[in-house]
């Protein structure tokens, strides 16, 4: 199916003609694709690579003309100083790396109303925002919510990536919900209306898109407790050992005990990261002509 989407991908450049293509990277074909269409097609074309942390992970970093090509773009994009020097360590040129982190988003000023997962459901609603990637503790997760006294733990993502990665979700207790794959509009209901947002990962320097969708929406959250996510979101979350259980049982008690405070701590964050984006906004467009 890569090859297929890689041929389409072609065609669709050959189509726009466009001068600046940014690619979302991983996934690698992608990546070839754009490379072919510049060699072939459009030597002028220029090539922005727009790498998540997963790019500099086992999975991708090992496919062949993946990391070894990634230098032949004009610039590649990470989103924090950690995986800056990740990327300077497998070889991608000094001078075409750049950091440019997530701002948080602006949470619609839509009513919308409560997600049917959670209509009946004990509180607190814990929203787990997930794809059941191979750094989630997705075990470690389903224990805790065995030991939850109250509340309901609200899983997304594609069920059928949990086997891929080696997830056993067989048995789940009956205070757990799996959505599946949602679209924004029902995923941005779910921020809406939970109270927590749990931000999990078992890998250091994992960048989580949810701390910043958890800012936006004002949520309290509680996040792994690894060096990466405490610099740049601890002083708005509860920080837990995500290998540990009864850890993140505690972190979730405490956050929902505490949750106004959280709340505004995660709205003053996401006032500070956004005014901090915009003061760098000349910075980030003088990258972009170079």
């Amino acid at each position: 199916s890569y090859l297929g989407l890689m041929w389409r991908t072609v065609r669709v450049l050959r189509m726009r003609s466009p001068e600046v293509v940014w690619l979302q990277i991983p996934q690698v074909p992608l990546l070839w694709a754009a490379l072919a269409y510049r060699k072939f097609f459009d030597s002028g074309v220029r090539l922005v690579a727009d790498c998540h942390n997963g790019m500099f992970l086992p999975r991708w970093a090992k496919v062949p003309f993946g990391l070894s090509k990634l230098g032949s773009c004009d610039l590649v994009l990470v989103h924090n100083d950690a995986m800056l020097e990740t990327a300077k360590e497998s070889g991608i040129p000094a001078d075409k790396t750049f950091v440019l982190e997530d701002v948080p988003p602006i949470a619609p000023e839509v009513t919308c109303a409560v997600p049917s997962a959670l209509v009946g459901r004990p509180r607190p609603w814990v929203l787990f925002p997930g794809s059941f990637g191979v750094d989630e503790p997705i075990a470690e997760l389903l224990e805790a919510a065995r030991h939850l006294e109250a509340g309901t733990i609200i899983m997304t993502g594609r069920n059928s990536n949990a086997s891929a990665n080696g997830h056993d979700i067989s048995r789940v207790s009956p205070n757990v919900v799996m959505t599946g794959y949602l679209g924004v509009d029902d995923f941005n209901a779910l921020l809406r209306h939970c109270d927590i947002v749990l931000a999990l990962t078992k890998v250091e320097g994992i960048q989580l898109s949810v701390c910043n969708e958890a800012l936006g929406f004002g949520k309290a959250m509680v996040a792994s407790d690894t060096k990466l996510l405490r610099v740049l979101f601890g002083e708005a979350a509860v920080m837990v050992r995500s290998a540990d259980p009864a850890a993140i049982v505690t972190g979730i008690d405490l956050a929902y005990g505490q949750m106004e405070k959280y709340s505004n701590a995660s709205i003053e964050l996401a006032k500070r990261r956004r005014a901090d984006w915009v003061c760098r906004y000349n910075e980030y467009q003088s990258i972009l002509k170079s």
